[in-house]
């Protein structure tokens, strides 16, 4: 198969293993069945947290951060191209194919076609996807959530906390390369899809976690 059209038919899949919306699935074990209706209106996993509890919670992070882990894995993968009939040298030693995976599913978490693409704000699949890229700066990004956390229990603030951590760690750690846009695109839309936190915020009107 012609490369060109088989890297499209597989950030395809990745877009639409993004998509999979996973804190309505786990909020229908649980019997809410829209959890859209509910809590803030988001289908991630602090909303999940919100309205069902911790544990289905961290259930709902690491199906979401799931989707960025396996689209990363997959760029990878000798195995997935030579499935695919990919033609010519496998691009699995490529770093722009592996991040652009990874936006990929990004976007199909927050633009999900099976919520009229609508969806999440992409925090946990973007730590997905560092934590397989740059393990280093996932980490740093997950303490910094975690100590605005415990301070501000503001969700919103803390993610952006620990996305703006993650991305200075990861300039820090790795050489700046023009792969590095498609990593830029991603943080972009993740905050396209906070705007409405951030005026919050600047308005001190975010809502905080109890």
């Amino acid at each position: 198969m012609d490369s060109p059209l088989t890297q499209v038919i597989f950030f395809s899949l990745c877009y639409l293993l993004g998509s999979i919306p996973s804190g309505l699935l786990v909020a229908n074990l649980f019997k809410v069945r829209d959890l859209r209706s509910h809590g803030s209106g988001n289908i991630g996993a602090t909303n999940v947290a919100r309205v069902i509890g911790f544990l289905p919670a961290v259930f709902v992070f690491l199906l979401d951060a799931g989707k960025g882990v396996l689209a990363v894995y997959g760029a990878r993968s000798t195995d997935v191209w030579a499935a695919m009939r990919y033609i010519g040298d496998s691009p699995v030693d490529n770093p722009a194919i592996q991040l652009a995976a990874g936006l990929f599913a990004v976007l199909g978490h927050c633009y999900s076609p099976w919520l009229k693409f609508q969806g999440g704000k992409g925090v946990s699949t973007c730590f997905g996807v560092m934590a397989v890229i740059s393990p280093f700066s996932a980490l740093a990004g997950g303490i910094g959530f975690g100590t605005v956390f415990l301070r501000t229990r503001i969700s919103s603030l803390s993610s952006l906390t620990g996305l703006a951590i993650a991305s200075v760690m990861h300039l820090v750690l790795n050489p700046v390369s023009g792969y590095l846009l498609i990593g830029a695109a991603m943080l972009f839309v993740i905050i396209l899809r906070h705007a409405a936190n951030i005026d919050a915020l600047l308005e001190n009107r975010e809502k905080s976690f109890h």
